[in-house]
């Protein structure tokens, strides 16, 4: 098997692990619905839509080719996992198998569900190991012995001489702004660094969508991981006047009620419920508040700025225009990782303009990108 069958054969197989975790019926998704509701904080009807909806098991043939195409050639690659969006693992693996043949996994110590039992699957599949496909979880990282290793050392192997480059390892980091930085000057000779650090999705409405429709199609991109991943809208900017934001709002608001009561926020611990307590009262000063059983949805109808709400099902509505979107989406600087739009008009691509690296998709299908690679593109 030549080298870029391998690393194409190493995702597949990754990807079929990850079908087995999204089939309720497998012994690997029992597993996976019994455990992740301890762990995500998600409910288990959370869990449930995640696994079902959300693991990107089905990608197309262009897909996969891109996902290829685009990642990097190491003899190793080490992955270092948050705990935000508990799919996440899934794509990262991927993305990990086609970059390298060896590959170390450092799950979150905070929910390491998934990465755990894809590691379980591939090292038990022969598929994978015929395309010199090898991975194991560990606790800590050892970049520098990584680094440092020459070429004929264990793994050295599993690489042809096409394949043997100056890249020794890739370091792939998913997590804080905080956690790249330190993680990077970890990171020695030889070691490139792919570092995915916080990032946040935004919501634009145009002046031709139908607000009912438009925000049932929010809804269905709040509610997977309870808004907490960095494809999660966490502010809808609406082209037009006042009286149009607040109408987008109240159906917004009764679209995340309609859908909490099938799948339920996970619950809040004492941080997340000062942060919405703090949003809460802040907003009392420029706008208003809708709340229901499990969400909350802020309208600022004259902003200023924009006032980040927490990733609770928390929703910051606000009306704008083309001309003034770049002074109010500035501050967020690089954040912006996914923009959903509906309904024509200037605003979306004054939006996207100012995040030209964001993933740009239409309402309702902010949560469900191609599996092309990894979800931010901002470092591709």
């Amino acid at each position: 098997m030549d080298a870029g069958a391998a690393r194409r054969a190493r995702v597949e197989r990754a990807i079929a692990a990850g079908a087995r975790i999204a089939d309720p019926r497998d012994p690997l998704g029992e597993e996976a619905r019994r455990r992740l509701p301890l762990t995500s904080g998600l409910s288990p009807e959370g869990v449930a839509l995640a696994l079902g909806r959300h693991l990107e098991v089905a990608p197309t043939r262009g897909e996969l080719d891109a996902l290829v195409a685009s990642s990097g050639r190491a003899r190793r690659c080490h992955v270092v996992l948050a705990a935000n969006v508990c799919t996440a693992p899934l794509r990262a693996v991927a993305v990990a198998t086609a970059t390298a043949p060896e590959v170390l996994v450092r799950p979150s110590r905070r929910d390491p569900v998934v990465a755990e039992l894809l590691v379980r699957a591939l090292q038990a599949d022969e598929a994978f190991a015929r395309a010199r496909g090898a991975i194991a979880l560990v606790a800590d990282l050892d970049l520098g012995g990584a680094a440092a290793r020459a070429p004929g050392d264990a793994g050295d192997g599993a690489l042809g001489d096409a394949e043997r480059a100056e890249v020794l390892a890739e370091l792939h980091i998913y997590g804080t702004d905080q956690t790249v930085a330190a993680l990077r000057a970890q990171a020695g000779p030889g070691v490139i660094v792919r570092g995915h650090g916080a990032g946040l999705g935004i919501a634009v409405v145009g002046p031709g969508a139908m607000l009912a429709e438009a925000a049932r199609d929010i809804a269905g991109d709040v509610v997977p991981f309870d808004q907490r991943g960095c494809l999660s809208p966490r502010f809808v900017l609406v082209e037009g006047p006042a009286e149009r934001a607040e109408a987008l709002a109240r159906a917004l608001h009764e679209a995340l009620g309609e859908a909490g009561a099938r799948i339920p926020r996970g619950p809040l611990d004492g941080a997340t419920r000062a942060e919405i307590a703090m949003y809460r009262a802040t907003l009392e000063a420029v706008g208003s508040l809708l709340e229901g059983d499990g969400h909350a949805v802020g309208l600022d109808p004259a902003p200023r700025s924009l006032l980040l709400p927490p990733a609770a099902r928390v929703v910051h509505v606000a009306a704008t225009s083309a001309e003034a979107a770049p002074s109010l989406l500035a501050p967020l600087g690089g954040a912006i990782t996914a923009i959903g739009a509906g309904g024509g008009g200037r605003l979306a691509a004054a939006a996207s303009a100012m995040a030209p690296r964001a993933r740009v998709s239409a309402l309702g299908a902010m949560q469900r990108p191609p599996l092309d690679g990894p979800v931010d593109l901002r470092t591709r």
